[in-house]
């Protein structure tokens, strides 16, 4: 058996690698349609600084990251892979994880950084000034590093460098004027950045940690990655008026901007190649590039919303300008015009490293299960190579697949760039992600392509399930996971009916009413319920999961189960978590230590208030510090000795948030006296080095994420395992999921209640050591309990426990006629429920009369007493089940079995509320229960929406109870939970106490019975004040010298009220407690706890008729 771990980005990726100065990588970028990752200061197209890589909330210990980043890659096993011919000398650029060095990290911090005298103006701009390094930095600025700092730096050393932070340009230049001064450090970082967004600066200087690099010297290897292919242009029906005209404008004959080429120099291995001059002209782009150049340039302004585990396959840039005469629309022009780019990655070498795309803590946690032999079971993945595949000659992408396939089992989905940007960029970022969180988009903007981006969707998703079904063999284990993938389960169901498939959500799921704004509402859930088991972080997602689908779907559900078209899923919660032991390793590190001294003699005196975010608006940046300037006003001596470290990752673009940050940003700072002494606020747009990243958890003070919607908050799991010598407090929005984890220790905030987040903030700064410590164990505890380990084997078993309950569910065998009339002759008390819906035949009658004779035999359905005494009144011996077990008629009295009707009238009020909603429709009330019918609805389009609101508002406000509602052949039933399980419950507990083997008057009266009311006829509804209980100090078992049933028979066609039966006739079948036991369905029996089948009442009479002639036979 093989566990298929399906999610969008494989744990690698491919990675090409060109031997190239950085002059000749810049022409390259411009002649083909290829980009450099990490340094898009060579994309002349751009302009624009160092990308920002978005990183994972989880640790980087995963044995996934340890993976040579130089020429290559290792094995598990040790062994090497390489591809392509050797580039010398070429160093680690592209690595997998992709982190910024130590002095990149501060360099571009402190990019902005001048002294106190020196004006912001054109003639001396900010950026000119030398940046300084992060050793710098955390040794307070004093122009290099002091004695015990020279020591602890000579130890550290940065293994990623990238554009700036190569050999030859970590030093400024000897004639730089550097500032010496802590005074000058951070004085105007954030008010010079303050200033160029307000300006609209298109300065080098955007925002911290976006300073455009300086090139170094020649590198012999650079990372080259494919360009993808734009979306095609749609005609949206809002169109932005002044960015249309600026474009046309732009446009015009006599304003066509052609770019310059930075070098006409041509990397030697182009030219080997032949690639390197593909046109004459001089400004040669691809046809698919001029297409969509508009399109491309309208989408760079989009503000796309990002999770904590997910980065963009690509950054998007502006559309090159045609060659002249434009570009001819035949086939065979547009692929030769293509041709040029396939050949560089043709002759390019290639080499699998460690992607840091996807999702972290699932890769953290399954590679660590799999290293560890905590599952035996040896695992596939099924992804997508997180790069552009339609610039790579098919060859090429066959040799990628198959070492995928042979040494990293992987099975890679090879999907267009169309249809996945099409599926991931839009319709996952722009509308899933943010309904997801409670952010439902009404931009227009966010909506123009969401037609189209829903058939990318659901293409993308059919690609992973056709790779899943290729790679599936009997006995898997699909696991699919997150909301990238949510038609997936029931594609791959469609093609595998047998499959065990597994469902996880690692983002959060909202309530019925913000889900029921999709658009794709009804297909996006019944993908999900392809599974077999499908998981949540938390149980209040779970929840919200069994309500909408009980809503939209009219699913029958309760607690962890929902019942669809016979099928019973297995809904539940398991938190994902962390390996606290492996971080801990990392954690005694000599290099975590020694940047734990730095930050101590950096932030001397300081009370650190730490916090590590993605860049969106979901995350409450702007309310968190909102709350801490509140905090500082409200307590003016915590200026001087406070410092909040907020760290973004991320490197979408949303101008408007940053304008927002920085003006409380500035305010806060501006409260300080001197900034030189006291900054209150530092605010860092990209990730840290992760050995820094621990240290400053280790000395943090205090930890504050005030997210407004998140899944699994897994940073905050690691600051507490950081925090074991300090034991930090940690201040977490109640509206995440590790929330609901960490609760019995952390300080539960409210992100919208700035004055109670400021006053907290205030009380866990002060909070006593003993008070700390407390808090601290019980988080560890639960952080220990819920690690990455008992998620992965929790839900694997979650998923094979499901299957099997449906695999026994789907296992019926025809009913052996010879096997039934054994067992009747062999047998001396027969009971016979049927279950007959229909009102009986001449037959029906006939053939029960006989049987009543010599037996017990009882109706049960949902018709009322009094029409069950008209129907059968001639069959004086056929006891009588009315309103699916209310009711139960014994020797021609009446018993109770349903304990309260009171509801009755409340329940009414909210079906009458929808009758009125719904014309043609209407209800019925009975003695024990309510009927909604809908057939006759003028608008049979609104009836499901009705229904599954009437549905969902009974079972929410009436399910603590005992009050149920559920869909039956399209008729809604209300009624007290139970009733026919009872009902069977009083009935054999009858029956076992009486020698009676027939339906006739017991030997002791009934009314000395205290479990039960006096007979009465049956008009009068009786009072029973105690249910019916099968206790052993019960009326029926007083120890009498009596013979028990030992044939219980129960047929019908399936239902909610019979399966019950079914499932209970099984169980006194497997704890002996009944000899002989048979559940029979007939009619189409789907997924039925019924072990027999039979084909329909007709069959089901003539085996009656049968057991008749054994009667007959015994008699004579």
């Amino acid at each position: 058996m093989v566990v298929i771990v399906a999610s969008l980005f494989l744990p690698f990726q491919p990675q090409f690698e060109i031997n190239a100065t950085e002059t000749e990588a810049a022409a390259l970028v411009e002649s083909q349609p290829i980009k450099i990752p990490g340094s898009s200061g060579i994309n002349a197209e751009t302009g624009a600084g160092v990308s920002r890589q978005r990183t994972s909330s989880v640790h980087s210990g995963s044995p996934f990251l340890n993976l040579d980043q130089g020429n290559s890659v290792d094995h598990l096993d040790g062994s090497e892979v390489r591809r392509g011919s050797e580039v010398p000398q070429a160093h680690s650029k592209g690595n997998g994880e992709e982190r910024i060095s130590s002095e990149t990290f501060m360099e571009n911090l402190t990019a902005n950084a001048s002294s106190t005298n020196v004006i912001n103006s054109p003639a001396n701009p900010v950026h000119t000034h030398s940046n300084r390094s992060v050793e710098e930095f955390f040794l307070g600025g004093h122009g290099g590093p002091g004695p015990s700092g020279h020591d602890l730096l000579s130890g550290l050393s940065s293994r990623n460098l990238s554009i700036t932070s190569t050999p030859g340009g970590e030093r400024p230049p000897a004639h730089a004027h550097v500032h010496d001064s802590t005074a000058n450090l951070l004085k105007n970082v954030n008010r010079s950045l303050y200033q160029s967004v307000l300006n609209g600066s298109n300065s080098s200087v955007a925002s911290e940690g976006k300073s455009v690099p300086q090139f170094a010297a020649p590198s012999s290897g650079t990372v080259i990655t494919p360009k993808s292919r734009d979306l095609p242009h749609v005609s949206a029906s809002v169109v932005d008026l002044p960015k249309k005209q600026q474009q046309q404008q732009m446009s015009l004959p006599s304003m066509r901007r052609i770019r310059r080429a930075s070098s006409n120099a041509i990397p030697a291995v182009l030219e080997a190649s032949g690639t390197g001059t593909s046109s004459k002209l001089k400004h040669a782009v691809t046809a698919d590039d001029f297409a969509q150049s508009e399109v491309s340039s309208r989408e760079d302004n989009e503000v796309i919303e990002s999770d904590n585990s997910m980065s963009d396959i690509e950054e998007f840039h502006p559309g090159n300008v045609p060659q002249f005469g434009g570009f001819s629309n035949n086939a065979k022009i547009r692929a030769s015009l293509l041709q040029g780019s396939k050949n560089i990655f043709a002759s390019v070498p290639w080499k699998v490293v460690a992607s840091g795309k996807g999702n972290g803590g699932l890769k953290n946690a399954v590679s660590t299960c799999v290293l560890e032999k905590t599952i035996e079971e040896p695992v596939t993945w099924v992804g997508s190579l997180g790069i552009p595949t339609d610039s790579i000659p098919k060859d090429v992408l066959k040799s990628i697949v198959t070492e995928m396939e042979t040494n990293y089992h992987s099975a890679a989905v090879i999907s267009d760039d169309v249809t996945f940007k099409g599926a991931y960029k839009n319709f996952c970022k722009q509308i899933l992600w943010p309904t997801l969180h409670y952010q439902i988009p009404d931009n227009p903007k966010s909506k123009a392509f969401e037609d189209h981006s829903w058939n990318y969707y659901q293409h993308l998703n059919q690609q992973f399930a056709d790779k899943i079904v290729d790679t599936y063999k009997d006995g898997d284990i699909v696991w699919v996971h997150d909301y990238h993938l949510m038609l997936v389960p029931a594609m791959v169901r469609s093609k595998i009916p047998d499959a065990k498939i597994g469902f996880f959500l690692h983002v959060s799921f909202p309530s019925s009413e913000v889900f029921r704004c999709f658009a794709q509402r009804e297909s996006i859930l019944q993908g999900i319920l392809g599974a077999n088991s499908v998981g949540f972080q938390t149980q209040e997602y779970a929840r919200h999961f069994l309500q909408t689908t009980n809503r939209l779907l009219m699913t029958d559900v309760d607690s962890k189960t929902l019942k669809y078209k016979g099928h019973v899923i297995n809904v539940s919660s398991t938190a994902i978590g962390i390996d606290a032991f492996n971080l801990e390793a990392h954690m005694a590190s000599d290099q975590v230590q020694t940047w734990r001294t730095l930050i101590r003699e950096r932030w001397a005196g300081k009370r650190l208030i730490v916090a590590r975010d993605q860049f969106d608006r979901i995350r409450g940046l702007t309310k968190k510090l909102l709350a801490y300037e509140l905090f500082l006003r409200a307590n003016p001596e915590y200026i001087g000795n406070t410092v909040l470290i907020q760290i973004c990752l991320g490197s979408d673009a949303d101008p408007d948030l940053e304008r927002e940050i920085l003006v409380v940003v500035d305010r806060i700072n501006s409260l300080s006296s001197d900034i030189s002494v006291s900054q209150p606020v530092v605010f860092l747009h990209q990730d840290l080095d992760f050995a820094q990243y621990l240290a400053l958890n280790c000395e943090a003070d205090l930890f504050l994420v005030t997210t407004m919607r998140e899944g699994m908050n897994l940073t905050c799991h690691e600051f507490v395992v950081c925090s074991r010598e300090r034991n930090a407090p940690l201040l977490l929005s109640e509206f995440t999921g590790s929330a609901y984890v960490l609760d019995d220790g952390a300080f539960l905030i409210n992100p919208w209640d700035k004055r109670k987040v400021a006053q907290t903030i205030k009380y866990a700064l002060d909070m006593s050591p003993e008070e700390k410590l407390r808090r601290w164990k019980a988080m560890f505890k639960s952080i220990i309990n819920n690690d990455s380990d008992n998620w992965v084997t929790s839900r694997l078993s979650e998923i094979q426990t499901s299957w099997e309950f449906n695999k026994e569910r789907f296992t019926v065998f025809n009913l052996s006629v010879k096997s039934v009339a054994s067992s009747f002759r062999s047998s001396k008390k027969r009971i016979f429920i049927l279950k007959i819906s229909e009102p009986p035949s001449a037959r029906v009658l006939a053939v029960l009369t006989e049987l009543s004779v010599h037996n017990i035999v009882f109706v049960f359905n949902s018709f009322s007493r009094n029409m069950l005494e008209r129907l059968y009144t001639r069959c004086p011996h056929v006891g009588l089940i009315a309103e699916n077990g209310a009711y139960v008629r014994l020797n021609g009295h009446w018993f109770n079995i349903v304990e309260d009707v009171s509801w009755k009238s409340d329940i009414i009020r909210v079906i009458e509320d929808k009758v009125e909603r719904l014309p043609g429709s209407y209800y019925k009330t009975g003695e024990s229960m309510i009927r909604f019918h809908t057939e006759n609805a003028e608008d049979q389009d609104r009836v499901s929406s009705v229904v599954g609101e009437a549905i969902t508002h009974v079972n929410t406000l009436f399910g603590e109870r005992g009050i149920h509602a559920y869909l039956h052949k399209n008729i809604v039933f209300v009624q007290q939970v139970g009733l026919a399980l009872k009902s069977l419950q009083f009935v054999i507990s009858y029956f076992n106490s009486v020698r009676s083997t027939t339906n006739s008057t017991p030997q002791q009266s009934s009314e000395n019975s205290p479990m039960l009311s006096s007979i009465v006829t049956p008009g009068v509804i009786s009072n029973i004040n105690t249910p019916v209980s099968t206790g052993g100090n019960s009326y029926f078992s007083l120890g009498r010298s009596i013979s028990h049933i030992d044939f219980l028979a129960i047929t019908g066609s399936s239902s909610p009220v019979i399966e019950p039966l079914f499932e209970h006739v099984n169980e006194l079948a497997q704890n002996g407690s009944v000899r002989h036991c048979y559940s029979v369905v007939y009619g189409v029996s789907g997924s039925t706890y019924a072990k027999e089948h039979i084909d329909g009442l007709n069959d089901l009479l003539t085996i009656l008729n049968g057991l008749n002639q054994i009667t007959a036979e015994e008699s004579q």
